[in-house]
């Protein structure tokens, strides 16, 4: 079988090259990465590549190109092949082509140029893990097809089978409501259990007029630390974070979930910034109380974590994207100013109470 594809979509030769580079460092022989020069000749390359039977697993394209924008490119591949993960870089895309290629072209992430090398590893290592992940669930899907397939066959006569057969597919579930829902380093809740968590409590905060508040928590140096420690070493500090993140997190309604690499999110229903603020310093004591020694760190020579915080009264007028780039535009500051601190964005809130 041939290996996977990944695709880089760009009109200039010198960010090809590039990006051909960095994603070798990253994904190793895993993958086979392809290049096309422009839209037309990406979406000419996809459809060669499905004919021969090829997985094309994850595709990155820039927006601004001569003959197809990035989001439409995107869409159409996403049409042709509707489990090829997509990620958009650019330097240029409004908010309407970034929801453009969430909506229609299963947009993964976007990444604004020109990239940082760590941000293009992480976020296609992610990607990768993320598409063969839905593979293994579609693989396992197939598997409870053939089990209930042969469950019809079976007769009343054949009472034990069936109680094994029963069990067999209690556990296949529980297998597959794991991988839905978990991150398999840190066992909290994963990003497709906190996107769609987000879109529930972001209707029913709507409903109800009820702030909804993000808490997004980056590791401050983290490449460091891996470069210092080891990558082993560093998914044992995730795993300790991540831990105590879930400890502080203890309201049912409450979710705590690994965002991506070394960054956490936090998802307070009927929560004013207040007490979202009380829960993010909560959290970044706690890290610090953990004291995992980081001598590569300019800021302390411990682990220490930069947190952004946001709250929203839900609106027909904005979306959850607006919760979370709040949150995200929080956290950069926080990292701005130095790193190891927390920042309030309240500009959602107070655009509410002008309303």
């Amino acid at each position: 079988m041939n290996k996977p594809v990944i695709i880089c979509i760009d009109d200039e030769a010198t960010v090809i090259e590039s990006l051909k580079i960095e994603l070798k460092k990253a994904i190793g022989e895993e993958f086979i990465i392809e290049t096309a020069e422009g839209g037309a000749d990406a979406i000419e390359l996809v459809d060669e590549l499905l004919k021969e039977g090829t997985e094309v697993a994850v595709v990155l394209s820039d927006y601004i190109m001569p003959d197809i924008k990035g989001d439409e490119v995107l869409r159409r591949i996403h049409f042709m092949s509707p489990n090829t993960l997509t990620i958009m870089l650019t330097g240029q895309a409004d908010l309407e082509a970034i929801g453009n290629a969430i909506k229609n072209a299963r947009l993964y992430r976007y990444l604004a140029k020109p990239w940082q090398p760590e941000d293009l590893k992480l976020t296609v290592v992610e990607a990768v893990h993320s598409y063969l992940q839905d593979k293994k669930l579609t693989e396992q899907n197939l598997k409870l097809q053939e089990l209930n397939i042969e469950l019809k066959r079976l007769t009343e006569t054949q009472a034990q089978i069936i109680a094994t057969r029963t069990a067999e597919l209690e556990e296949v579930n529980k297998e597959l409501l794991r991988l839905v829902n978990l991150d398999g380093l840190t066992q909290v809740a994963n990003r497709r259990r906190f996107d769609e968590y987000l879109s529930l409590e972001w209707l029913r905060a709507a409903r109800e007029l009820q702030c909804l508040c993000l808490i997004i928590c980056d590791v401050d140096l983290f490449k460091k630390y891996n470069d210092t420690y080891g990558h082993l070493k560093g998914d044992d500090c995730l795993k300790q974070i991540a831990k105590v993140i879930e400890e502080i997190v203890k309201r049912p309604a409450d979710l705590a979930a690994r965002y991506g690499g070394e960054e956490f999110v936090v998802l307070l229903p009927n929560t004013e910034l207040s007490g979202a603020f009380r829960v993010a310093q909560n959290i970044q004591k706690t890290i610090a109380d953990l004291a995992i020694p980081h001598q590569a760190s300019y800021i302390s020579p411990y682990i220490t974590a930069s947190l952004g915080v946001a709250g929203i009264i839900p609106d027909s007028a904005q979306s959850p994207l607006s919760l979370i780039n709040a949150a995200d535009e929080a956290l950069y500051k926080a990292k701005d100013q130095g790193r190891n601190q927390i920042v309030i964005n309240d500009i959602l809130l107070a655009d509410e109470s002008e309303n």
